[in-house]
């Protein structure tokens, strides 16, 4: 019987399993490793001319910019834009989102400037047309025409529906016609749900028409949207101080108590620690916020689309030196914000109380006197505002109320009374008159005022004409 043969149980050597294994390993791994480094290469190459023909570092730049000002980050926005010129990569479309930030700030004469640069480096044509379309539109010269073609961009829903609702709500609440405004803002909820500035739009509508508690919902489901919303916390926090509730207005106005609303955040901060009777820290605050000129104040009030009348901090400033009996300084800043706003009465009793502590009794009289007078004119107000309260179409009552706060307290908020009587009679003779005969008086100093003033005149002459 033969033997069985059995494997050697002698482990392999490393030669044996070189030999064996040789097959498997590559035949250069110096050269496939540069392949790959050339294949990535490769890839990168093809990025980057696709990141050019794109659009590159302009197209994501003009993003970047557009997306700031559409959440109202102004400041952002500008920086984004000025990169591009820095660089020297601005081009058309650069110009014409600097027309668009100056037009949303207000600086209608940038914005002009702006697009015919935008125009010479030849942009569209159509979308520097529409955008000067809005500006207009914005100011509340809403003709027929204007209308017309506003009403047929809003049927495109084209990528310029948000601006064109925008402008389109702020010309309609300029001229109070609040149902119409609420109507496109409803829509502009359905269409752009994520939207914080519709709720702030019907926020400030709530706000005019005194309905408090509606206001401050819209403005919390605005801050809900985007925590990071400057103008509805600066909204909400003036309104909670508006109804005295200083602890929590304080809270809300330190959300937006940086950037460009900083300085009219830091004001209203002041007067809610100054509620609280924290009075050395208020004016602590006011004489900080006072470092800065008047423009740069007005610039950080109009960044959250609230311009007082008032020159607040100077006016607050100057009050609470005269609390304290700093004389001299409460009369320069109560001087200054006088000059500012001839009509702030509570300036005004400030500067008459520091006059006769410096010892100017009869200047001080003088001004004690318009106060007095002022006063007793706005003590009717009352009155007619109870009448109101029993007959909320008592047009004449409104049209009282507005002729005499334009007089004796706020050009502004006095057109704002004769103008409320168009959500219950649009076409009522007498507000009609009273609007034209005061845009009239304002034409010497600001031609703009022409459109509007003949917009009015056209109701009074139509009424005249069918009386004959």
């Amino acid at each position: 019987m033969g033997k069985s043969k059995t494997r050697s149980s002698k482990p392999p050597t490393k030669q044996s399993l070189k030999k064996s294994n040789a097959g498997d390993l590559p035949a250069n791994p110096t050269s496939s490793k540069r392949t790959r480094q050339w294949v990535l290469l490769g890839i990168l190459v093809a990025l980057t001319i696709l990141f050019f023909a794109w659009g590159g570092l302009s197209r994501i730049v003009h993003s970047s910019a557009n997306l700031a000002l559409q959440k109202g980050e102004f400041d952002q926005a500008e920086r984004w834009l000025a990169a591009l010129d820095r660089v020297h990569l601005a081009s058309g479309e650069t110009s014409f989102l600097q027309a668009r930030l100056a037009r949303k700030r207000g600086d209608l004469d940038a914005m002009a400037a702006h697009l015919k640069v935008s125009f010479d480096r030849k942009f569209d044509p159509k979308r520097l047309n529409r955008e000067q379309m809005l500006a207009l539109a914005s100011l509340g010269r809403l003709d027929s025409s204007t209308e017309s073609t506003l009403k047929n961009w809003l049927k495109d829903r084209d990528a310029d529906l948000s601006e064109v609702l925008d402008a389109y709500t702020t010309g309609l609440t300029v001229l109070s016609r609040f149902p119409e405004a609420v109507e496109l803002l409803e829509v502009w909820e359905e269409e752009c749900p994520w939207e914080p500035l519709v709720h702030h739009k019907l926020g400030r509508i709530h706000e005019h028409l005194f309905q408090n508690e509606p206001a401050e919902e819209e403005y919390r489901k605005a801050v809900a949207k985007d925590p990071a919303f400057l103008k509805g916390w600066f909204s909400l926090g003036r309104l909670l101080l508006h109804v005295r509730k200083p602890d929590e207005a304080l809270k809300a106005l330190q959300k937006c108590d940086r950037g460009e609303s900083k300085l009219a955040a830091q004001t209203n901060i002041a007067l809610c620690e100054k509620a609280l009777g924290n009075v050395e820290q208020a004016k602590a605050i006011l004489l900080e916020v006072m470092q800065h000129s008047e423009e740069e104040i007005r610039e950080s009030y109009r960044a959250v689309d609230d311009i007082p009348e008032r020159f607040v901090a100077a006016s607050e400033l100057g009050g609470i030196e005269t609390e304290l009996g700093e004389y001299a300084a409460a009369r320069e800043h109560l001087e200054m914000a006088l000059r500012y706003f001839p009509l702030d009465s509570i300036g005004r009793y400030s500067y008459a109380v520091a006059l006769r502590g410096l010892g100017e009794r009869e200047k001080a009289e003088e001004n004690f006197e318009k106060v007095k007078a002022s006063r007793a004119a706005l003590d009717q107000v009352t009155q007619l505002q109870e009448r109101i309260g029993m007959n909320s179409k008592d047009t004449d009552a409104r049209i009282q109320i507005g002729k005499i706060v334009l007089e004796n307290e706020s050009e502004r908020t006095g057109v704002y009374w004769i103008k409320s009587v168009f959500s219950y009679d649009p076409r009522n003779e007498s507000a009609h008159s009273a609007l034209a005969d005061y845009y009239q008086s304002k034409l010497a100093s600001d031609p703009a005022y022409k459109q509007l003033y003949e917009y009015h005149l056209q109701f009074v002459k139509s009424a005249s004409t069918t009386s004959k």
